[in-house]
């Protein structure tokens, strides 16, 4: 029976079926099934085995069957069932040993399955496809694992996504015009495979190849993808996993192999107390950004001379005026326009906004119109773009998408702020207008005036503002972030920095660097802890967020900069994975969302912790659907002392300061007024990475280095 703070999770135990395992090993490669030894386990049994005949490694030969010149060797499972001066089967090769049996059960009953890039067995189990003329899957990862201390043996059951395969094959006309590299998994013989990798026997049957949808086919092919479903991912995640369990994991072929717990593995997580505070405005405080900005303004003041204009196709005049009387404040929908948000004067000048005629390529038109109108004349006053874009952000069309960055980056270089809205997304495809007043509007959708907080908030943080902070706090730490941005487009991959001097998160300073530039990023980063220091005299710990696990080899260079400084202090590594784990769930089933309090958390293993950030700080609040269901984050914690290069845990009460930093970090998301999960400090440095290498000169501005232009 459950306690009320236990946690369920998506983990069955399970129980060797045998205390003894007979396999066959042969140093001949495996045409299908079985696996290979690892190193380790290869040169146990390397005496078994000609070493002349064959290759130096040794492989495993599918459960049940025995190759030609393969020897037969049976071992315990573990410790206790080993025979005097005997071994037993390693961790490693009981985890490939439970995959296998698994991967040829579930083909033996005809359900295409997949060995992801961990090792995992993807089965794919059909369902609905939201494309037409395809075939959906649900894939569901099972992955073995044993747990310390005991190394008690689990089987870890992933709900993924759905996946969705063509019922025509690859030869199908449909597909005659597609180059080779739009193709990525394809369906042949119940296996999923990849294209470039099929076999020869699959390539002479390309009639008998499904390929799925790839990114490349949904464009070539104009399918449009279904708006995301938002809802409450705990309860669908939940049933899911319980139905699969129910179907598939009951089996007594299973059980052949393998005894699986009735119940569901659970947990007693632990609580922070202080992850969250009410953040402070202008005149006061409030937890929720939404109200707090509306009822306290902002943090801080704009005290410059801004001057806003109007970048536009000719087409959207309409919308220009509608927009500009909201931002004045006379529209009805939204009192009190950006100057009463912001508690700063709205204010233009005749005849600045800028209007071009050219959709495809306007950038030498603007760039040439920014020039005649001398809009950079006046040093004492600074300038507001407000582009108003006729084309989507998303769109496929690379001309299309590249003058979004080209335009960012001219702006910033004259350091003009800039602020992008969607022209059709605003207006809508029909463009129905309006006379007010003796001008042509644009009638807008009753929606438009939620969107201005966002902007509102936006644009002043970009003008250096600070919309909101967390209470000021004694601190003698610097915390750095670091995040990554693979450009699907040019195939490559940036990392973006940020800097935070303050524990109550006022940022200083964002650069951005190829993923091989590590020693730039770590000369870098000890010039900001210089800069630190000269400041605050005293540091601590120097604490980077690091959106992956950081090796000793890869904190080598920041601590070889620290070194040539003459500094010795501690570096903690906080590895923040920017992907919610969804791997490995907690169910709260005392709630009926399922989803447990903000705050808990769940110490895994090696300095691993599942960690919830969330809307719920009480459990009593009314769930606000678009804050969404965010699932856990999987943090690691590593510890370095100078001059060491093995990682130390921290101490209990450093890992929950340290947890606690990654919530209110969340906090201070200035591109919404809606509440993250996400810490800045990974959120920022990754929008940075998404947008700099695209742009033409490497090198940021001052201004582009010091000032959140990027959201």
């Amino acid at each position: 029976m459950l306690t009320k703070n236990e946690l369920t999770f998506n983990i069955l135990a399970f129980n060797h079926v045998s205390e003894r395992i007979r396999i066959a090993i042969s140093n001949n490669p495996l045409s299908e099934g079985g696996f290979k030894l690892s190193d380790r386990d290869a040169k146990q049994f390397a005496s078994f085995l000609d070493p002349s005949k064959g290759s130096g490694d040794l492989f495993v030969s599918s459960v049940g069957s025995k190759q030609a010149q393969s020897t037969e060797i049976e071992l315990a499972v573990s410790p206790r069932h080993c025979q005097p001066n005997e071994k037993c089967w390693s961790i490693s090769f009981l985890k490939k040993y439970y995959t296998l049996k698994l991967t040829e059960h579930f083909k033996a009953i005809g359900i295409p399955v997949q060995t992801n890039f961990v090792s995992d067995t993807d089965v794919w189990i059909k369902c609905r496809s939201p494309y037409p003329n395809c075939d959906g899957y649900r894939v569901f990862s099972l992955r073995v694992q044993f747990t310390a201390p005991a190394y008690t043996p689990e089987l870890v059951i992933i709900v993924g996504d759905v996946h969705s395969v063509f019922n025509k094959p690859i030869s199908d006309d449909l597909f005659s015009e597609m180059p080779h590299d739009s193709f990525g998994k394809v369906l042949y013989n119940n296996e999923i495979h990849l294209f470039n990798q099929l076999s020869d026997t699959a390539r002479r049957q390309m009639d008998k190849v499904y390929p799925c949808i790839s990114f490349k086919l949904l464009h070539a092919l104009k399918l449009v993808r279904p708006a995301p479903d938002k809802s409450n991912r705990y309860l669908k995640y939940w049933k899911e996993l319980v139905d699969f369990r129910a179907t598939f994991l009951t089996d007594k072929e299973i059980a052949n192999f393998m005894h699986l717990e009735s119940a569901w593995k659970t947990a007693v997580p632990e609580r922070l107390t202080n992850e969250k505070k009410e953040v402070q405005f202008g005149n006061g405080t409030h937890d929720e950004p939404k109200y707090g900005m509306r009822l306290h303004g902002p943090k801080t003041l704009i005290e410059d001379n801004v001057i806003f204009f109007f970048i536009l196709h000719s087409t959207d005049k309409a919308l220009a005026v509608t927009i500009n009387d909201y931002l004045k404040g006379i529209e009805s929908k939204f009192n009190g326009g950006l100057s009463g948000y912001l508690k700063m004067k709205y204010t233009t000048e005749l005849n600045l906004s800028i209007v071009f005629e050219d959709k495809n390529n306007p950038i030498a038109e603007i760039c040439a119109k920014i020039k005649e109108k001398s809009i950079l004349s006046n040093a004492s006053k600074r300038y507001v773009a407000i582009y108003l874009s006729p084309h989507s952000k998303i769109t496929q069309n690379s001309q299309h998408k590249a003058i979004y960055y080209q335009l960012k980056e001219q702006l910033l270089l004259r350091g003009i702020v800039s602020q992008t809205i969607d022209a059709n997304k605003t207006w809508g495809y029909g463009r129905p207008t309006e006379e007010v007043n003796g001008k042509i509007r644009a009638a807008l959708s009753s929606n438009f005036q939620y969107s201005l907080p966002n902007i509102f908030v936006a644009i002043h943080a970009k003008l250096g503002g600070t919309p909101w902070c967390l209470e000021s706090q004694a601190s003698d730490e610097l915390v750095i972030g670091i995040s990554a941005y693979r450009s699907r487009d040019l195939d490559k991959q940036y990392l973006g920095s940020t800097f935070s001097f303050t524990n109550e998160g006022k940022f200083q300073g964002f650069d951005c660097f190829k993923s091989s530039q590590v020693a730039v990023l770590a000369g870098s980063i000890a010039l900001k802890v210089k800069n630190y220091c000269q400041e605050k005299q005293d540091l601590k710990r120097l604490v980077i967020h690091f959106y992956k696990r950081l090796s000793w080899r890869e904190l080598k260079p920041i601590e070889k900069a620290l070194s040539e400084l003459g500094m010795s202090v501690p570096v903690v590594i906080v590895s923040i994975n920017k992907a919610y784990s969804d791997d490995l769930v907690g169910f709260d089933l005392s709630s009926e969302h399922l989803m447990p309090l903000s705050g808990t958390f769940v110490a895994l293993h090696n300095s691993q912790y599942l960690l919830y950030n969330n809307q719920l700080l009480k459990g009593l609040e009314k769930i606000n659907e678009r804050e969404g269901y965010p699932f856990p984050l999987k943090i690691t914690i590593q510890q370095f002392l100078p001059d060491k290069n093995e990682s130390i845990a921290t101490s209990p009460e450093d890992t929950i300061s340290l947890l606690e930093q990654v919530c209110r970090f969340s906090q201070l998301y200035w591109k919404s007024v809606s509440r993250q999960w996400m810490p800045v400090t990974l959120r920022y440095p990754e929008m940075l990475a998404q947008i700099f290498p695209h742009f033409k000169y490497k090198d940021l501005t001052e201004s582009g280095s010091e000032s959140l232009w990027f959201l």
